[in-house]
């Protein structure tokens, strides 16, 4: 409801109160319909609810005939983007494998990803790791490796990410590795005994519940991936650098610098006897 005031000086003997009410009155219903008119238009709200959906299903397979222009348009792309995915980046001299509680694929994967992480990092990085579930191929075969091979190996996007982690909170992390059967890792050792972390030894020496360790993972393990909710809570510096670009990298250096891939040092991860 919209209250309208209105004053008038009444200047004349012969305007009376009553004359002066009736022409205030209708004044209040010449402006008060077109008011209440807008009111009831602007608070309208057309509402459409679905009645039937109709759809048809494609089937694509290779019976299916080929569009020949789209084939045309994409031609170039295609062509550059497989011979970028050709590209030999390195020679892998025995087959690598992914294994638990520790495989020569992973243990070779967590190398590039600390020693990568060194170099991009200010501060000395202690230890490096992946998750099993983010190598996405059982094994990288001896001989010439690829750039389409890596991108096998890992599809996903993930990004490098370093935490300064208490040692507290890095034995949660540790147990959870060992409770799902080691995970890759480089600059650390451990064994698994009842599922849980033991024999920890950090860069060669025992670890230390008190103290803090920077730790590098992928951006989805450091924001709560594959039940790691321990490590939610430390800040992370998230580079931007691609843990896929990372492995790349380590395979170019070694190939420009004429290192040999070899298979890597293991005993990293192993059960109590």
């Amino acid at each position: 409801m919209v209250f309208l005031k209105f004053s008038f000086c009444f200047c004349t003997k012969n305007f009376t109160f009553q004359q002066a009410s009736e022409k205030l009155y209708k004044m209040k219903r010449i402006v008060a319909v077109p008011i209440l008119i807008f009111i009831f238009i602007a608070s309208c709200r057309l509402s459409y609810q679905p009645q039937s959906v109709q759809y048809t299903d494609y089937r694509i397979n290779h019976r299916a005939a080929a569009d020949t222009g789209f084939a045309t348009f994409l031609k170039p792309y295609s062509d550059s983007v497989q011979a970028s995915m050709r590209m030999v980046i390195g020679t892998v001299e025995t087959t690598l494998q992914k294994k638990q509680p520790e495989g020569t694929l992973g243990n070779f994967l967590a190398d590039a990803l600390l020693e990568g992480a060194r170099k991009k990092m200010n501060v000395p990085v202690n230890a490096a790791f992946l998750n099993p579930g983010g190598i996405r191929m059982p094994y990288i075969k001896a001989g010439p490796v690829t750039v389409g091979n890596i991108y096998e190996v890992m599809p996903f996007d993930n990004l490098m990410a370093l935490q300064e982690i208490k040692g507290s909170v890095l034995q949660k992390f540790l147990d959870l590795t060992a409770a799902k059967g080691g995970w890759p890792v480089a600059g650390l050792t451990m064994k698994i005994k009842n599922n849980k972390a033991a024999d920890i030894r950090i860069g060669g020496a025992p670890f230390d519940a008190n103290a803090y360790y920077y730790v590098v993972n992928s951006d989805y393990i450091v924001n709560g991936g594959d039940n790691c909710d321990m490590l939610k809570a430390v800040p992370a510096t998230i580079t931007g650098y691609l843990v896929r670009d990372v492995f790349i990298d380590y395979f170019r250096e070694r190939q420009t610098g004429g290192k040999k891939i070899t298979e890597p040092t293991g005993g990293r991860v192993s059960y109590v006897q």
